[in-house]
């Protein structure tokens, strides 16, 4: 199963169902989109005092955590040259 989790809206305050449901269809999303306004979820895979975002976790079967990747400082160098 994949999930998208939101952790904050465009103005910095936790998103509520509407934000959810806005993202989700911009973007055509089938899978569900849950809020992390706690910061509960990005805590619990948090490598670091410093975290990219976004961030993937692959989880297996058996509830293990198999990788978390963060984008780096040379993802940003990379994205910003290519605009």
């Amino acid at each position: 199963m994949i999930m998208n989790v939101i952790i904050e809206d465009e103005s910095g305050n936790a998103p509520n169902q509407a934000d959810l449901q806005a993202w989700s269809n911009n973007f055509g999303l089938t899978m569900p989109v849950l809020a992390d306004p706690n910061y509960r979820v990005l805590s619990s895979y948090a490598t670091s005092s410093s975290i990219g975002l976004p961030f993937t976790v692959l989880i297996d079967r058996g509830v293990v955590v198999e990788s978390v990747d963060y984008p780096t400082v040379d993802d940003a160098v990379r994205l910003l040259r290519a605009r």
